[in-house]
């Protein structure tokens, strides 16, 4: 019975953080994002990011059930990993845009990670890497550094 309310809230969770991840405020200082607003590289960044989130917001629209975490996980996956190979397309990052591509890239290694534990039959560990993935804001965080807001 615990692990079928863990699976629903990690449901819940994933849909508040993957269908709307431009509400959490990333903290990042002013000053770290005056520097790089200028820069085109910021600006396809957040072009392209705008495109994908409303795709996100388009594959993830109907909630999660416990038996659809792991198709949500997979498709999680495909949809960070295109909008990344897109994100790397653009060219002359920053130093602060190169490391929100790697941090991304971080990501998707990650729900990977939790994809190849559901793989195995190990459901623990799926949904204990799962939840950390969902719970990660660090790539937000990142491409707010660089500017990109729209982004992570």
């Amino acid at each position: 019975m615990r692990k079928l309310i863990l699976i629903g809230f990690i449901a819940a969770l994933a849909m508040s953080v993957v269908v709307l991840p431009g509400i959490a405020s990333a903290g990042v200082a002013p000053s770290a994002v005056a520097s790089t607003q200028g820069s085109s590289w910021t600006s396809d960044a957040n072009k392209v990011c705008v495109v994908w989130l409303a795709k996100a917001k388009k594959l993830f629209a109907t909630p999660v059930k416990p038996s659809g975490l792991y198709k949500f996980a997979v498709s999680a996956k495909n949809l960070e990993s295109q909008e990344l190979a897109v994100l790397a397309k653009i060219p002359s990052p920053p130093a602060a845009g190169a490391h929100a591509l790697s941090v991304m890239h971080a990501d998707i290694v990650e729900v990977s990670s939790a994809i190849s534990a559901a793989d195995r039959g190990d459901s623990a560990s799926f949904i204990r890497i799962l939840k950390l993935y969902l719970n990660d804001h660090r790539s937000k965080a990142a491409f707010a550094a660089a500017g990109a807001k729209q982004c992570g």
